[in-house]
């Protein structure tokens, strides 16, 4: 239990819990990055657009924020590598779905993801519906009613792309922080503290799973 709890101290998550497995709004912002995968994201009324983010000890930087109304993923996971006095490295990892990659099982709403680095590999990324590239990342759309909701940086050079659905299949990338202003459900959440030396391993680890996105 000490583990657990200065593990979640240095994480510096907030999680708001309403009922098992239900979240009502989930916060996650580090000083680094977590990697991150999933089976397969689909989102409806999705934009991504070039943004920034100040992260605590590091300054600004350039990210891209993703963003969607609605979503449903095949399963999730959200590492980070943390080292603790006297234990060394550990890996705090958040798992959550029902194994089955037939099903998307994890539902959410109002998401947006600052990432640094995103893959979708086999079928890849598929945007579909009424898709605009090249915009202004302050002029994409997620939420009705509501202008800029990346909160994208405003002038020339800050492009984006805006999209009525589309799909990230076998995602793998890294991200600054992530919000879920409406419900997430997290069925079979798990969440693990793992010394290294102990065999705790990481979302993914093979290089070159993640490409860079565009600055």
């Amino acid at each position: 239990m000490p583990l657990m709890l200065v593990a979640f101290a240095v994480m510096g998550g907030m999680v708001t819990l309403l009922r098992q497995d239900v979240l009502a709004a989930v916060v996650t912002y580090q000083g680094t990055t977590a990697k991150f995968s999933s089976g397969r994201v689909s989102g409806q009324d999705i934009g991504f657009g070039m943004a920034q983010v100040d992260v605590a000890g590091v300054g600004t930087r350039n990210v891209l924020a993703a963003g969607f109304a609605t979503g449903t993923l095949d399963g999730l996971c959200v590492s980070q590598v943390q080292t603790l006095p006297v234990i060394g490295d550990v890996v705090i990892k958040l798992t959550a779905g029902d194994g089955n990659s037939t099903t998307r099982e994890i539902s959410a709403t109002n998401v947006q993801l600052d990432i640094t680095q995103l893959r979708g590999s086999g079928t890849g990324i598929n945007l579909d519906g009424r898709v605009q590239i090249g915009m202004a990342s302050q002029d994409v759309t997620t939420l009705a009613g509501v202008d800029n909701p990346l909160g994208a940086p405003t002038g020339t050079g800050w492009w984006g792309i805006d999209a009525t659905a589309g799909d990230i299949f076998s995602a793998k990338g890294y991200l600054y922080d992530a919000e879920i202003g409406g419900p997430i459900s997290l069925p079979g959440l798990r969440i693990s503290v793992t010394p290294k030396a102990a065999g705790g391993t990481e979302c993914w680890s093979t290089p070159g799973d993640a490409t860079p996105v565009p600055h």
